[in-house]
């Protein structure tokens, strides 16, 4: 998949997704189903796009203590079906088309909520969307270096020695309060339960891009951080029903409903202000929305078919 997918053109069709997604699509809000005994979930993101005509799910899981046996903590599938017959048109590894869309999604919210002169992006989580992160935000703001926080500092230092391999300019922080501190643009890309930094040490003019945690239980942001900020999510649906960082503070009192400012569509087709001056604090808290793995799978496999790559199968045979 990625010999036929680039950023830039993921980042393309998803800010037309959002642009385009209207009254007689259908995406539910995704179906979780908990592995009992153990720190896992599969979830359930099916999508019917009728402007583009496309139609597929996608079956993800998320097994925590998978890195600890060498694996990816995220894997699954995407099925693409014709949306005519409801016929399979493809299969496709979903750990990559996770990444990718999740990270394009970051910068479509990073084009209309960051400063235009945002140059420092900080990384908390060195895994597989931290590296996607990278190149994502790269593409939308002259970014001159990387500072980056893993807990893991082995998996930390080699994400920066891998960065440096490719030219670009990163050094690893020592705590994440010290990655947080320093960026222009954040992303935060971690598994954990509880918020990582004082979201007091966020610089005014700093954007945030939240993307790891799905639990209505799990926050990545403070309380703090979430009140100093005008808060954008990915859609409203999905994140008064599953954004912990949201819920934990509506909940307490924290903060109310109209806190949260605009889903991202909102932005894209301009019914909603992103930012509006250079000192405002943004976040933009992303759960996933199934739109963007269905047009993501779709480019993917229209080039696909186009350069004559992947393996054909017959289901009839």
């Amino acid at each position: 998949m990625a010999s036929v997918l680039a950023m830039p053109d993921v980042i393309e069709a998803v800010e037309e997704g959002f642009r385009s997604v209207g009254e007689k699509d259908h995406v539910p809000v995704r179906l979780p189903v908990r592995v009992a005994d153990r720190p896992a979930v599969a979830l359930f993101m099916p999508a019917y796009l009728h402007g583009s005509h496309t139609l597929g799910a996608k079956v993800v899981s998320a097994f925590h203590d998978n890195p600890s046996r060498g694996l990816p903590m995220i894997t699954g599938f995407y099925v693409l079906c014709d949306a005519e017959t409801g016929r399979l048109i493809a299969l496709m590894d979903a750990t990559f088309l996770t990444g990718i869309r999740t990270a394009a999604a970051s910068a479509v919210a990073t084009k209309y909520l960051a400063r235009e002169d945002a140059k420092v992006l900080g990384i908390i989580g060195t895994g597989v969307q931290g590296r996607f992160h990278v190149d994502a935000i790269a593409a939308v703001r002259p970014i001159e270096r990387v500072v980056a926080y893993n807990r893991t500092a082995e998996r930390g230092r080699a994400f920066v020695e891998g960065l440096q391999s490719r030219g670009i300019s990163c050094r690893l922080a020592d705590t994440a309060a010290e990655c947080a501190a320093e960026a222009d643009v954040l992303a935060v890309c971690t598994s954990g339960k509880t918020p990582l930094f004082d979201g007091e040490l966020v610089r005014p003019g700093t954007h945030v891009n939240a993307v790891g945690v799905f639990t209505a239980d799990s926050q990545e942001l403070d309380v703090t951080l979430i009140q100093r900020a005008r808060v954008f999510v990915d859609t409203f649906e999905g994140a008064f029903e599953e954004a912990g960082d949201i819920i934990v503070p509506l909940r307490a009192g924290d903060i109310d409903r109209d806190h949260i400012l605009a889903e991202l569509t909102e932005l894209v087709t301009g019914r909603k202000a992103g930012r509006t001056n250079r000192e405002e604090i943004t976040v933009f808290k992303s759960v996933g929305y199934a739109m963007e793995d269905a047009v993501t799978a779709k480019l993917a496999y229209e080039r696909a078919s186009a350069a004559g790559t992947g393996s054909v199968f017959d289901l009839e045979a």
